[in-house]
């Protein structure tokens, strides 16, 4: 019977230690970055966001950068910012070469985004930074920012 458990005890500790091994191999290790990780990562960083009172002042005096709004089309139609280009989040997820396209922007034109919270402009300022657009930058408050700040809006 001792020989038995003694089988056992060390079967059952074998067991743990692979299961151990195992789940540190299972940890996800950080992921490298590589050099275009790194470039991507410090162009994302270096654009910024523009203030509504900014953009608001800027289209005032004729200076506007391009304005991206990412919203739906029902969205952009209820009202939008002066001069805004609608086009789709989901386009720029399911179609990027189509949507940058239909942005047709050269590749250092400034261009602010917006959504109304955020979310999807986040996802769309990420596909352009991918594709070397190199001067995106986003619209601090969104559409309820803007909304809140009582600037001027457009329908169509």
């Amino acid at each position: 019977m001792t020989g038995l458990f003694l089988q056992f005890v060390n079967r059952l500790g074998a067991c743990l230690a692979t299961a151990l091994l195992l789940a540190a191999c299972a940890q996800e290790a950080p992921p490298e970055t590589t050099a275009t990780d790194a470039a991507t990562s410090t162009a994302a960083e270096q654009q910024g966001d523009i203030s509504a009172q900014e953009l608001n002042d800027r289209i005032q005096s004729g200076s506007a950068p391009l304005v991206l709004d990412v919203r739906s089309e029902g969205e952009f139609a209820d009202g939008h910012l002066p001069g805004a280009l609608n086009i789709v989040h989901s386009r720029f997820v399911d179609e990027p070469q189509d949507a940058l396209a239909t942005l047709g922007q050269g590749k250092d034109t400034e261009i602010v985004v917006h959504c109304v919270s955020g979310r999807r402009a986040s996802i769309v300022e990420d596909v352009l930074v991918a594709n070397g657009y190199s001067n995106v930058r986003h619209l601090q408050g969104d559409w309820q920012g803007w909304q809140a700040a009582g600037y001027e809006t457009t329908q169509p």
